[in-house]
């Protein structure tokens, strides 16, 4: 480390620099030459000083652009270009490190949904690591000796405070004006494109390495749509393609194309950032003001490693097949999730129009589904969804039947709603998807159904703290197999209908017929197989639907 001499020049700093001193000379270097850079470090003293989280956490520095907040003490998550952990110890190679650093991260993508990657670094000591998370997960640079390559470690610091929007992964693609923000996308089969606002997020996933789908309510017209955001294989059969086909063999009951666009990749965003060695920087005065033996020259430039094997590696560490684009596609109409029910009778009437999506998407469109949860069911206007209640949404991992391809690299689906044979590694089938509905149903009685009754309806009960549910997504696939095997056997499934509350107990008779057409019992135990006719299972569950629903109707 260098401090500042009173000649003007840089002088050796102690070899054992406390975080104290590091801010201090780390601010002194940006008092005297980055004055006309596009972002400034900032610190925070307590946890207090970062919004935007539930979570607290304190940041010991961060990257914020000028054009921000003009507050010097208080920073938004939203608002972080670049996060940096400085440490007094030597070790730089430590797993405690990475976490800490990637529980930053976490806050940020969740701050910033669109974000396509983010950079970080670490000061251990005299020793610098630089990071950069994406979908696919955390890559870095060597190390950098910062007393024997200071001429390095001045590039990446300052090269931070310089770079580009794209350059620090902040989403270029929607536009933002005074009316708000914008995208404009393809329209399907046709070469013209469509302008469309954005209205309000509905939704993104929290986590770092994973499919990072993100909604927003669009203007579509007359009708809702929704605009999604979601990184995905590029050699599977993407969400679009399956939707098209399925108009095309004229598919019931799952939401239509308005328009998409493919924005990038995860082997094209590397290739440009690292594999090049990262950006060309331009010089600026500010640079130019360092001393000759310090200038930086117009590269920051450091290879990159993978903290891990992730998707897009194998295990030589060659880039593999297993690229993934980032994708827009906006579809019509919106709904609501399915677990947004407002009564047991719109829960069936819901979950009716979906089965009977599932099998019109099955027979008709030859897709199969594969990942049939609470989040790919929405509650349609009949009026403005062409007389469907209740639709599918997300083929983001269904697959034609008899194809190869498909998003799904192992067991698919929402771990509480996989079926049995599916937590054990087996073929995935449309029976597999009808018992998903199963498990669904049962969720929505036992577990949110407690979240929408008052204390009346609730008469004097409680949701059990133990619950049996709890069971289906806490343990490892296999254990849960078992587990959820023995919840649907005759003696125990009577168990997982005592936690539904009494407001709910019309549908308890329903859900005792579809456990026999699901899992039926002989006298040797459980009968194996499936129908090779998928109607003769469709029909009757769908009926029992319909007789439910009828009785309901009646009381």
């Amino acid at each position: 480390m260098q401090a500042r001499g009173s000649n003007g020049n840089w002088a050796q700093f102690s070899g054992d620099p406390t975080q104290d001193n590091v801010l201090a000379w780390w601010f002194c270097l940006q008092e005297d030459y980055l004055s006309e850079s596009c972002g400034t470090y900032y610190t925070t003293v307590s946890k207090a000083d970062l919004t935007g989280s539930k979570a607290e956490q304190q940041v010991d520095l961060l990257l914020r652009s000028k054009d921000g907040s003009p507050s010097q003490n208080k920073h938004d998550w939203r608002d972080i270009l670049v996060v940096d952990e400085l440490k007094k110890s030597k070790e730089i190679r430590t797993k405690a490190t990475l976490l800490q650093i990637g529980r930053c991260v976490r806050k940020v993508f969740a701050a910033q949904p669109t974000q396509r990657f983010i950079h970080t670094f670490t000061v251990c000591s005299t020793k610098m690591k630089t990071w950069m998370f994406d979908h696919s997960g955390p890559y870095s640079s060597g190390v950098i000796n910062i007393n024997e390559d200071l001429k390095q470690f001045f590039q990446v610091l300052i090269g931070y405070t310089m770079m580009s929007n794209e350059e620090l992964g902040l989403d270029t693609f929607i536009a933002r004006d005074e009316d708000g923000s914008k995208i404009t996308v393809k329209g399907p089969g046709i070469p013209e494109e469509i302008e469309l606002r954005l209205d309000e997020m509905l939704s993104f996933q929290h986590a770092i390495m994973c499919h990072r789908t993100t909604c927003f309510l669009a203007d579509v017209g007359e009708v809702e749509g929704v605009a999604k955001f979601s990184w995905v294989l590029d050699k599977q059969q993407l969400e679009i393609e399956l939707l098209k086909l399925a108009g095309q063999r004229n598919v019931q009951g799952v939401t239509r194309i308005i328009g998409h666009s493919i924005i990038t990749s995860i082997t094209d965003m590397k290739h440009r950032s690292l594999n090049k060695e990262m950006q060309k920087l331009k010089q600026s005065h500010s640079t130019n003001q360092l001393s000759s033996d310090t200038q930086p020259g117009n590269e920051l430039a450091f290879s990159a490693q993978p903290a891990h094997k992730p998707s897009l590696f194998d295990r030589n560490g060659e880039e593999s097949n297993n690229n993934c684009v980032l994708h827009c596609l906006v579809i019509s109409p919106a709904g609501r999730p399915i677990y947004k029910y407002k009564s047991p009778l719109e829960l069936l009437k819901v979950l009716h129009n979906a089965i009977k999506a599932h099998q019109s998407l099955y027979l008709d469109g030859n897709i199969l589904h594969q990942d049939i949860s609470e989040n790919n069911i929405i509650i349609t206007n009949p009026d403005k969804a062409d007389g469907h209640m209740g639709m599918l949404i997300n083929l983001d991992l269904a697959k034609e039947v008899g194809s190869q391809q498909s998003g799904a690299r192992h067991q698919t689906g929402t771990m509480e709603f996989m079926a049995i044979e599916v937590l054990l590694n087996t073929d995935h089938i449309y029976q597999h998807d009808l018992k998903s509905f199963f498990y669904i149903l049962i969720w929505q009685c036992a577990h949110h159904s407690w979240e929408k009754l008052n204390e009346l309806q609730r008469q004097g009960q409680d949701q059990p703290k133990d619950s049996l549910l709890r069971e289906w997504y806490t343990r490892t696939y296999k254990k849960i197999a078992t587990y959820k095997q023995g919840n649907m056997e005759a003696g125990g499934f009577e168990y997982i209908l005592q936690e539904f509350p009494p407001d709910f107990k019309c549908i308890k008779p329903l859900c005792r017929t579809i456990q026999g057409m699901l899992f039926p019992y002989g006298k040797e135990g459980l009968i194996v197989g499936t129908p090779q006719d998928p109607d003769r299972l469709y029909n009757p569950i769908i009926k029992a639907y319909d007789d439910a629903i009828a009785q309901i109707e009646i009381e």
